[in-house]
This record gives C-alpha cells, structure tokens and sequence, in this order.
C-alpha cells in the first residue's frame, strides 16, 4: 500500500507531502482545488505517459516521490527480483520529468525504465475512475480472476505441461511434413553429404598428423642437405670435429709427458668426445629416415584440401563434421521411414490431444459454476449500491486450445434490464463505472490481490442515499486492502478512517495546491461544508457529527 506520497512542482502544487494509512482514505475538496492532480501524480509515478505541460510554469521539472509498504506484495518482489533490484518490506519510487521532455525513474535510487514502473504499476494500485482502463478491463485477468475462485491452479498446470507436450509433438509432425514435401530431393542430399564424408575417411587424429608430418615432407631435400653437412662436418670432412677433437687429446697426452696433471682434462674431453658421437648417430639417423617423397607429399596436401572443403561445408572441426554425419544418418532414416513415423507421431498427438481437451473441459466446467456465483453476487452488490436493473453476467464463448484452457471470458454490463449487454470494458458513464467496478471488487475482494484500490469520484451522479450505501460499501472494503475515494459526498467522507482535504490558495499572487489531513474537528467542518456549503451551519454541524457516529458503526 503507499505510505507517503511527495509532490514537487506539478501542475498548481509547489510542494506538497502526504501520509496515507490502512483503511479507507477520503480526499475532499472543491472543484479545481487539485484532487485529480494527486491521482494524476499517483498514476505518473506507476508508469502513466508524461508530458512537459504538467510541469509548474517558472521550473524546469516536476518530481513525485512515493512510498510503499509490498511487505505482503509478492508480485512486486518477485519483479524486482528479477531486475536484480533488492527490496525489503518498502521500496521508494521516484519519477521526474524535466522541460526538455525527458523522463527519469527510480526504484529505491536505483534507475529503471518507464515500462518496469508500468509493469509493477498495476500490483501496487488500481484505478477506478471513469475513462481509466484498469486491470479488471483486460480479458486475460478476468479469466485469472475466476480461476482463482475456482481454484484451478492445479489443473491449470497439468494443462501447461501437457499443452507444451502436444505444441512439441505439432512442431515434430510439422517437420516431419514439411521435409516430405521435398523428401526425394532432400534424401538425394543427405545421401550425396553422407557419401563424401564417409569417403573422406576421417579421423580426428589426421589433422594432428598431418601438422606435425607435413611441413618435413616440403623440406625433406632440405633436411637432407643440412643433416649431410653436420655429417661432414662431425665426421666425415677433413679436420672435422672428432679429428680435431682427437689431435687434442694428442696434445694433452704431451703435457702429460711435461707433468701436468690432466686427468680431469681427459675426463671432460671423454665427455666432448662422447657428445660429439652421440650427435652424429642421431644426425646420421634423421638423414637415413628423410626420404624426398613428392608422391607422398602431393598425396598429404590432398588430403589437407580435403579436410578444409569438408571444413567449410559441414563444420569447424573434424569432430564438428563427424557430428554432423550422424544427424544427416538420422534425417535420412527419417524420410525413409516417413509413413511409419507420421502415423506413431499422429498416435502421440491424438492421446496428448484427448487428454488436453479433458483437462481444458474439467477447468471450463469449474469457471462456469463460480462464473455463476460471481455474477449472482456482483449483481447483488449492484442493487445494493442503487443500480437495481442492472445486469451483469460472465460470458463463455469456446475458441482455439490454448494452455489457459479453450474458454474467451468476457465481463458483461448493461444499466437496464432488457437492453444490449456489453463488454465491461466499454462501460463508459461517470459514476456508473466505478459503482459496477465497487461492486465487483466487493464480490471478488477475497481473491483481489492489489494492496490499494482509488476510487475516483465514485459518487458521480448519484444521490445521498446511494452515497450512504457506497460509503458502506468502501468502509467494507477497506477492512482488507487500502482504499482512497475522491469523494463530493458528505456520506462517503463521513464513513471515512482517514480525511485529506485538497485546497487551493494564492500565495504571492500565484494559485497554490495543498494538502491537509484532517484532525477531528477539521473533518466535522469539512462535512458540514459539504452539506450546508460555504456558509456552515449549525444545523451542518449536528448533522456531519451524527453521520460520522453513524459511519464509525459501520465499521
């Protein structure tokens, strides 16, 4: 429910900051004092389409500010969750809308777009004014609406699942039709595709082979050349490194001869000596193993196109491809066993079907009985509040199988009994749409899940014996979830638990919107000028005294 509402610089108001509270919350004032302003300002803040010309001439924006109490809202939390925005029992929203045109919304300080304060919007508050399309106007809640009086939940979720199971055995029957109707040109493919890349051979070992064999197959004459040189030189050359090494050790043996110990001289000599004949006997062996083999070579370099034109038809990698062989062997055996497998398929399809259809008969069977409660007690409810011939009925029309069963509900009204009944969403006379969405709020109100409900101007066009009968009604409501009535009648503000009266003054020549909530005697003086008008009366006042002893009962 909102808790605090802060206005700044919109339209008439300057600055303006109110508290609401639990029960029914009454907003008063005379006409173009600014009461539509702070319903306005409540329907900017929950995602309503702004505009520059609200803001206050003489300032470059307009900020609201309000507080809301979603300790029980799981809705709410459960959006924000997903938005990855952390709340606790209350969040705070802002929207400011500057001269240029530009809009800014914050959840908790944190920024947000228009659309998420649009999609919270409808869990926090419901508008019931005339001209304002509200939740209980779209089809889609209607249908939620009487589902949760059925208590379809169940139900409604074996239907999901097994919905979600015949869309999926649809889509597989459709594929399957559809690759018929092309079935000898794609099996022709497919067996074209399975041919070249069975006949390719491959593993994927190959392509590690060939990157470690084939660049020694393009420089095998090379290699052949500088291991014949390291040869020569080691071995096999005059004055080659082991004759080298072999006339030192001659030299060393005369500094033997001098007596010079050489003992760890020939040792590391030994060592060079042993390296050097260790090296030729590999070099020796790489020559012998080097053979130049363009035949070889060409047939490597084949074998690497290969890999690289199957590579840009059929996948990345060799895996890739060897992936792809084994989806066109099931495509294959698909079209081959087309008859087969449309009639197992159909088979699937006329099972998941039947059992659809049961679930979608058993949850329209259970709307239709409570439909019938809750037209009964909407139509009670409407006698009560003085439109004794108005008619209100739920309407079933059956259509295409969806996962919300095959059931196109739609809420029906008419004023007089005998004439046309229409949707409820083409309602559109002053206090008659609020009075048939009161009614409806008080027969569904258990299952009404929106924690603060405005009530705008309900008592349009109505006398005061029906305004005692709606501030009954509201008092009633308001036992549960908060309600606030922009109300001209005394006997609607009288039933009220909290009263705000909206004024206008003139400050520095300027007009000026404010806000007061009433103390006791400021609200016997509200209602006293309600009845008798700006002159009060004693007579007023002994009369809004008693009408609020009398609204304090009915509570």
């Amino acid at each position: 429910m909102i808790t605090n509402l802060t206005i700044k610089n919109y339209a008439l108001i300057e600055n303006v900051n109110i508290n609401f509270n639990k029960g029914l919350t009454v907003i008063t004032g005379e006409t173009g004092a600014g009461k539509s302003i702070i319903m306005d300002s409540i329907d900017l803040l929950l995602g309503a389409r702004a505009s520059t010309g609200i803001i206050r001439m003489g300032t470059n924006s307009c900020t609201i500010v309000g507080e809301f109490d979603i300790s029980k809202n799981k809705n709410v939390k459960n959006i924000l969750s997903d938005l990855s925005v952390e709340v606790g029992s209350e969040i705070i929203v802002r929207r400011q809308i500057d001269i240029s045109g530009k809009s800014k919304a914050y959840i908790n300080d944190i920024p947000v777009t228009v659309n998420t304060l649009t999609n919270i919007g409808k869990y926090l508050v419901d508008f019931y004014a005339q001209h304002k399309s509200n939740m209980l106007f779209e089809r889609n809640y209607q249908r939620h609406i009487i589902d949760e009086i059925a208590d379809n939940k169940n139900l409604l979720e074996d239907l999901f699942q097994k919905f979600t199971e015949l869309e999926k055995l649809r889509k597989q029957k459709e594929e399957i039709e559809k690759a018929d109707a092309d079935r000898e040109r794609l099996t022709d493919l497919y067996k074209y595709q399975i041919k070249e890349i069975t006949e390719a051979g491959l593993s994927t070992e190959e392509e590690k082979n060939i990157e470690q064999e084939l660049p020694k197959l393009k420089n095998a004459e090379k290699i052949k050349n500088v291991t014949s040189e390291i040869i020569l030189l080691i071995s096999k050359k005059e004055n080659s490194v082991l004759d080298e090494l072999s006339l030192i050790n001659k030299q060393i043996e005369q500094l033997e001869k001098y007596g010079i110990n050489v003992e760890n001289i020939f040792k590391n000599l030994s060592v060079s000596l042993s390296a050097a004949e260790d090296v030729y006997a590999e070099i020796e062996n790489l020559s012998n193993g080097i053979d130049v083999a363009p035949e070889a070579l060409d047939n490597m370099l084949n074998r690497q196109q290969i890999i690289k034109k199957l590579k840009s038809k059929y996948g990345a990698t060799i895996q890739d491809i060897l992936n792809y062989l084994n989806e066109l062997e099931t495509k294959l055996k698909t079209l081959e066993n087309y008859e087969y497998n449309i009639e197992c398929i159909q088979k699937q399809i006329d099972k998941v079907l039947k059992e659809v259809t049961d679930l979608c008969g058993k949850i329209s069977e259970k709307r239709k009985k409570f439909a019938e409660i809750i037209s009964a007690k909407v139509t009670s409810e409407l006698e009560d509040l003085n439109l004794k011939n108005a008619q209100f009925e739920i309407s079933f029309e059956k259509g295409e199988i969806t996962s919300y069963g095959f059931d196109k509900i739609q809420f029906m009204f008419s004023a007089n009994r005998g004439e046309k009944i229409y949707p409820l969403s083409l309602v559109a006379s002053g206090g008659e749409i609020s009075r048939v969405m009161l009614a409806l709020s008080a027969a569904i109100s258990e299952h009404y899940n929106v924690d603060t409900i405005i009530f705008d101007e309900i008592d349009t066009g109505t006398s005061g014996r029906t305004g005692d009968k709606i501030g009954k009604k509201l008092k009633k409501l308001s036992v549960k979830r908060q309600i606030i009535s922009i109300s001209h009648l005394a006997q609607i503000a009288a039933s009220a638990d909290n009263h705000i009266k909206i004024y206008k003054q003139s400050e520095n020549g300027r007009n000026v919107t404010g806000a007061k909530i009433l103390n006791d005697k400021e609200r016997i003086e509200e209602i006293a000028k309600i009845i008798s008008g700006e002159r009060v009366t004693e007579f007023a006042l002994k009369h809004a005294q008693e009408m609020i002893k009398i609204g304090e009962k009915a509570n």
